[in-house]
């Protein structure tokens, strides 16, 4: 495909390779999943077998040891052109993976905590664990989750509930967001890692939705669940943006553009093999507003996540984090535009049987209509954070 993303890496290389192989594999069951509104599941199996989904571990524990968030967005989009909603469910796992990997490695981390995060990367690098990131809550803001742990002798007491957890359907270990009572009398966040086999834990099946049916996006219930204490890990202060906090959401979400690339470049290659086949009056400018769509799309993509390895890798001040998650705003603005746009371009470039609900266009729209309203964060909340950086000093907190 004329001006697609490479890799930078040989690791990255890798995984896109598999991602590539793995997209003609399951494109042909994509309608279906979306149709009958059903998980993904042998997709997770197949990528489970070729260690893709140990793509994001470190080799040391088994992995593929891709580290570079622009490589990792290259083979979601890759693996999107087959499948979106394979490509959105492997992300929200292998984008887990990554920060848990870059967590184990914190200075001063408590000994337990550390041997509890070794112990699940080995798991990870033997694909024996599916993850799913249970973030997202009614009523809650980013870092001020309403999921509450509550210390206690044997461990922390987990209540509340999470919406959008995709792979919820086979997850084996949820990481959740939390809040933990502080000593002294102030709410801290934090995060859990919390097994499905869990006392308490339910996976309710609220997911049937417009498109993206095939990740398995369920609510999570956790009533009164017990975790051990070395499955938590207690942060600074709640509802505090800091540059650690910024950094564990642009690992798992940065890449999730990947699946956008991947629906326009899909959609794109669906009205050029149309117009080969019959050419239409004004076609041949359709085309090229295609191109230019996908140039854009694939640009933006491509300089934030360079920009996001190049920064990650050395210390960050809260506002330089900050800043950069308004980098990560914008590409998420221009992928999620360029999706939609290209679907219904392509529709238009295809015709009346591109409406259909069968139809791959038809889907591919729907899927890319996902990215709008996918946190963080919906258009109008980006924009105010985009101009709210914009008038920020990086050294100090926006």
């Amino acid at each position: 495909m004329n001006g697609e993303l490479a890799p930078l890496s040989a690791a990255g290389e890798k995984l896109a390779g598999l991602a590539q192989r793995h997209a003609a594999e399951f494109e042909p069951a994509a309608a279906r999943h979306d149709a009958e509104n059903s998980f993904v599941t042998e997709n997770v199996e197949a990528m489970r077998a070729s260690r893709f989904l140990a793509g994001t571990v470190p080799e040391s524990f088994g992995g593929l040891g891709v580290t570079s968030l622009h490589d990792l967005a290259v083979a979601v989009s890759r693996l999107a052109r087959g499948c979106p909603a394979t490509a959105l469910s492997a992300n929200m796992h292998l984008g887990a993976a990554l920060l848990l990997a870059r967590s184990a490695d914190t200075p001063g981390l408590d000994p337990a905590h550390q041997r509890g995060l070794r112990g699940l990367l080995m798991l990870l690098g033997r694909c024996r664990v599916v993850l799913s990131h249970a973030g997202t809550e009614p009523g809650a803001s980013l870092f001020a989750p309403a999921t509450e742990a509550v210390p206690g002798p044997e461990g922390y007491r987990v209540t509340g509930r999470k919406s959008f957890a995709t792979n919820a359907e086979v997850a084996d270990v949820f990481t959740v967001f939390l809040r933990v009572p502080g000593s002294d009398g102030e709410p801290r966040a934090g995060t859990a890692m919390i097994r499905r086999d869990t006392p308490g834990l339910r996976v309710e099946r609220t997911w049937d939705a417009l498109g993206m049916r095939g990740t398995g996006s369920h609510d999570v219930v956790f009533d009164g669940c017990l975790v051990p204490a070395d499955a938590v890990r207690v942060r600074g202060r709640l509802g505090v943006a800091s540059a650690e906090e910024w950094i564990g959401v642009l690992a798992v979400n940065y890449p999730m553009l990947g699946a956008y690339l991947g629906i326009a470049e899909a959609a794109a290659e669906r009205a050029r093999q149309a117009v080969r086949a019959r050419a239409r009056p004004g076609s041949a400018e359709q085309l090229a507003e295609l191109r230019l769509l996908l140039t854009g799309a694939r640009s933006a993509l491509s300089r934030t996540g360079q920009l996001l390895d190049e920064n990650l890798a050395g210390p960050l001040g809260d506002g330089e984090a900050e800043q950069l998650m308004a980098e990560f705003q914008c590409a998420k603005l221009i992928l999620n535009r360029a999706a939609v746009d290209a679907a219904d371009l392509a529709m238009a470039v295809v015709g009346g049987r591109s409406y259909r609900s069968g139809d791959p266009l038809s889907r591919l729209y729907r899927d890319a209509r996902a990215g709008g309203f996918m946190q963080p964060f919906s258009p109008g909340e980006a924009r105010a954070f985009i101009g709210a950086a914009a008038l920020a000093d990086p050294r100090e907190k926006c």
